[in-house]
């Protein structure tokens, strides 16, 4: 009798920080069905009408935490994005990958490649993500940049503060900025307030393209029974402070039962439009409407329909795009 007890404590011993060690595989699958059209201002450019299969950011993923001690743990992610509806391409392509130590009292320290922390502070106020009425079309920052390490304070009275610093990684580089955000989320009250700025980040911009730039994020939103009401402000400059944008969203969405209904619109605007190069964007406007229905907590159908309005320097040089949507999505 004595043996099995012993026998049975050992085993008990030893299944626990296998249980603990062992990793949690994530995903979804979001795939969407589009009737998409492009229409030039330009008579010399042939307009666009054709359908199409979208694969809306699909991924899959492994993380886990695993307790070292009392206070301290390991986390680690690795995530890849995932072409679904098989269009040629790089197939698991990379996304957010870290390793870190967390500490109860202390916060978290973490190393890798993923999303800056202005990028997370939007936290869910985009209610079109990853959809073509994403709000990168029209605001700067939605950039996941490589070689950081991140600090996450433990959160006090419902607020947290990230750091993050990206290494240089070469003497003739100087592509190394930082992004910074302090979170207010007070779940209870339905208010949601984040102030982030990245600062020479090499990334999106709405209107100038890629380059290194100074941004500056405002977010906010709050929820009162089953109305949430969003709001983000930016401006975003070449660390030389040339080209500089403003961009504004809001956006509004109510809840019926199943039902999430959702209205967004976004623009962006070069604040000295007189630099603006030839047949280079000076104006961004984008609107979506849409609804999803959740089927389960884990899968939902969805229809949304967009309009991107792009005006270029010059004469005859608008783009209008219409896409319209309805799709499905299962998380895993």
């Amino acid at each position: 009798m004595n043996k099995s007890l012993i026998a049975i404590s050992i085993a008990a011993a030893l299944a626990a920080p296998m249980a603990n060690a062992a990793p949690k595989v994530y995903g979804k699958l979001n795939l969407s069905a589009e009737s998409y059209k492009k229409d030039f201002e330009d008579v010399t450019k042939v307009d666009e009408d054709f359908t199409r299969m979208v694969s809306n950011a699909s991924r899959f993923g492994v993380k886990g935490e695993d307790e070292l001690t009392a206070n301290l743990s390991a986390i680690y992610g690795i995530e890849w994005h995932v072409r679904a509806d098989g269009d040629s391409g790089t197939d698991l392509s990379e996304r957010n990958r870290f390793f870190g130590i967390k500490h109860q009292q202390f916060g978290t320290l973490k190393m890798g490649k993923y999303d800056t922390y202005m990028k997370l502070s939007q936290g869910e106020v985009d209610l079109f993500n990853d959809f073509a009425g994403d709000m990168e079309w029209t605001l700067a920052g939605e950039n996941r940049i490589n070689n950081v390490i991140g600090y996450e304070s433990p959160k006090f009275m419902n607020t947290q503060i990230n750091v993050m610093m990206q290494t240089q990684d070469a003497a003739t580089a100087a592509k190394n900025g930082n992004s910074l955000s302090v979170v207010h989320n007070n779940e209870e009250m339905g208010l949601y307030l984040a102030l982030a700025s990245d600062m020479g980040i090499d990334g999106k911009s709405a209107l100038f393209g890629a380059r290194e730039s100074d941004t500056l994020r405002l977010t906010a939103s709050y929820k009162i029974a089953d109305l949430t009401l969003n709001c983000i402000y930016g401006t975003s400059e070449n660390i030389t402070g040339k080209d500089a944008e403003t961009s504004m969203l809001l956006g509004v969405a109510y809840k019926i039962d199943a039902i999430t209904l959702k209205l967004q619109h976004s623009t962006a605007e070069a604040d000295d439009e007189a630099k603006v190069g030839a047949g280079k964007s000076s104006e961004r406007t984008m609107s979506s409407l849409g609804a999803d229905y959740n089927i389960t907590s884990k899968t939902k159908a969805f229809a949304w329909y967009t309009t991107r309005e792009d005006v270029l320097k010059g004469a005859a040089n608008d783009i209008e795009e219409t896409i319209l949507a309805v799709g499905m999505e299962h998380k895993f």
